[in-house]
């Protein structure tokens, strides 16, 4: 109860962050719709006492006039009470947005700053998946139930007192039969939150589904391979299994809740049978009758909101945990102490028995790996697949911290400076760099969004790749948006989106250049022209190159051969060959081949 009080109270305070103005415009909307409906009912009583009165003395002058005033009030109290419904409604629409902006920020700002090391953990996915279902809305319902709660609560008092003044048992009776809807509501409450975390993995595997049939990129070999009915059954097989096992405990639920109904029902009859009774012997005016008649199924309607609210409440402080267990996840990879400020790269950076392994698996990646490169060099690592050359790339940008060892920029360790201080001394193709479906001018920009001569340029980095010319020739030039995704935009080839990704390395102009992979999707001549001018593109920046292909890391000053995580052998491309060790083999194999 403690944490769900503290959670309570940090929803508040989200909302009231998002937008101030428009929360105290819900709170005392909600607090005159309380008071609006009892008004209503008392001028009705009036008008009805008032009507009975004049039709049983047509002939008393004025008689009309003197009901006039009352049917003019009920009208304008009812215009009041349905605007205040329909302000109501517009106020919170507003207050949801800013709320819903406001999470949405508070989500991608965490997203982003969380270490990499989270995107291994199929159990983040489970975390960052109930967080991104419930953070944009469920604060402001904690408000708008608890402001209900609190409306519903004053209302049904406002009601239940005036059925006091016609017999306090009535007011009992409104009270006592909705007792176990509370305790009907609040049990399926939890069974049901419980079963919706437990269903996460399974709601996600749906998801992953329907976006293998409807996303872009697995859309050739879903139509290829006719795999659509395979895994369309495999959807409906995920996506039922969820639905029909929550539809079970609906059902149970209903079927409770339908006995509660007889009972309320009971209490209505009994009302209605006492009312007409006292009606009928003259203790009660028409008017009176009308009045305790709607007030006690306002009653009713407001136990039905307050039940409504405070099972809402409790919903929602069993899934607000999910949002907070997302935002409290801890960012490990952050600074540490002595923090220094990053140098003006002039030496070297060194790899220091370095070692690491991934979530949940004891086998090393990288085990205990040692080198270094000098400014201005140009070092390639090579190694067969799984070796972990793409793991060392992130373990250099520190995007992973190791488990033991060291990356030292110019003698001092990289987790003493700022993280995202020391990323901007590098710019990196990944290997599976993104396809961001923006425009071609902006795709480079980003690899320095903060440069001020981007005009200038991401031009020139274009031509250096050799991409500047089709990207001229393009319906709106640098200003076409590139991809399928969207309206007016232009797809490339694979190998044309690789010269966008290496023109945005080029473009950042960091000091340390990391090439993974880089010529993968390139055609022969364009491969042959960029490496034939590799030191002038580089320009004498230190270059880490990544690649399977041979004849393109014998440029490089020296080279590192992995196998397993650990350095194989290293040396020039003369000196390797001469030792007939690891390079050589994976040379002369791949040089056979092209000979064949």
């Amino acid at each position: 109860m403690r944490t769900k009080i503290k959670y309570f109270r940090e929803s508040i305070r989200l909302v009231w962050r998002s937008a101030p103005e428009w929360t105290m415009a819900n709170i005392i909307i909600s607090v005159l719709r309380s008071f609006l409906p009892l008004l209503l009912i008392w001028l009705i009583k009036e008008l009805v006492d008032g009507i009975t009165l004049a039709a049983s003395s047509p002939s008393e002058n004025n008689s009309f006039e003197n009901i006039l005033w009352l049917i003019i009030s009920v009208a304008v109290f009812w215009f009041l009470d349905e605007a205040a419904s329909g302000i109501d409604t517009f106020v919170r629409k507003k207050q949801s947005i800013k709320l819903e902006s406001y999470m949405y920020g508070l989500l991608h700002s965490k997203a982003v700053r969380l270490d990499l090391i989270n995107f291994e953990r199929p159990e983040f996915f489970d975390s960052l998946s109930r967080a991104s279902r419930e953070a944009p809305w469920r604060p402001n319902s904690i408000l708008n139930h608890l402001v209900a709660l609190s409306r519903g609560l004053l209302s049904l008092v406002l009601m239940a007192g005036l059925l006091v003044f016609l017999h306090w048992s009535l007011a009992l009776l409104l009270l006592l039969v909705n007792i176990p809807a509370i305790w009907l509501r609040l049990h399926y409450t939890d069974i049901l939150y419980n079963f919706r975390r437990k269903q996460t993995p399974e709601a996600r595997k749906a998801q992953y589904f329907n976006w293998l049939l409807t996303g872009n990129r697995p859309s050739r070999e879903i139509k290829l391979f006719g795999l659509g009915n395979y895994f369309i059954s495999l959807f409906k097989k995920s996506f039922l299994k969820t639905q029909e096992e929550e539809l079970e405990i609906v059902k149970k639920r209903t079927l409770i809740e339908l006995v509660s109904d007889i009972f309320k029902a009971a209490a209505v009859l009994i009302t209605m049978l006492f009312i007409a009774r006292q009606t009928i012997t003259g203790d009660l005016t028409l008017g009176q009758m009308a009045m305790f008649l709607l007030a006690f199924r306002q009653g009713m309607i407001y136990i039905k909101d307050f039940l409504g609210s405070l099972s809402g409440l409790y919903e929602d402080s069993l899934f607000i945990g999910d949002v907070f267990e997302f935002l409290s996840l801890e960012e490990n990879v952050r600074a540490i102490p002595p923090v220094k400020k990053i140098p003006v790269f002039s030496q070297k950076i060194s790899v220091d028995n370095l070692s690491f392994s991934y979530p949940g698996s004891d086998t090393k990646v990288i085990d205990n790996i040692s080198f270094e490169v000098k400014k201005g060099e140009i070092l390639a690592v090579v190694g067969p697949n799984g070796a972990g050359k793409s793991t060392l790339v992130r373990l250099l940008c520190r995007l992973y911290d190791p488990l033991s060892g060291s990356v030292l920029y110019d003698g001092i360790d990289i987790r003493n400076f700022d993280p995202e201080e020391y990323r901007k001394m590098l710019s990196v193709v990944f290997q599976d760099f993104m396809l961001y479906n923006i425009s071609a001018g902006e795709n480079i920009r980003l690899g320095d969004v903060e440069k001020t001569d981007a005009d200038r340029s991401i031009p020139k980095a274009a031509s250096v790749t050799g991409i500047n010319e089709l990207i001229s020739k393009l319906p709106k030039g640098y200003s076409t948006v590139i991809g399928t995704l969207f309206e007016d935009s232009r797809e490339l080839s694979w190998g044309e989106w690789q010269k966008i990704a290496l023109s945005r390395a080029i473009f950042r102009e960091a000091p340390v250049l990391i090439l993974d992979e880089p010529s993968s999707a390139l055609d022969a001549d364009t491969e042959y022209d960029i490496f034939k001018r590799f030191r002038e593109i580089v320009k004498e920046r230190t270059s880490i190159l990544i690649s399977h292909r041979f004849t393109n890391v014998s440029l490089a000053d020296r080279i590192i051969v992995l196998e397993k995580g650990s350095v194989a052998e290293t040396g020039t491309h003369k000196e390797l060959m001469r030792r007939k060790g690891a390079y050589y083999s994976m040379y002369s194999k791949q040089s056979k081949r092209f000979e064949k």
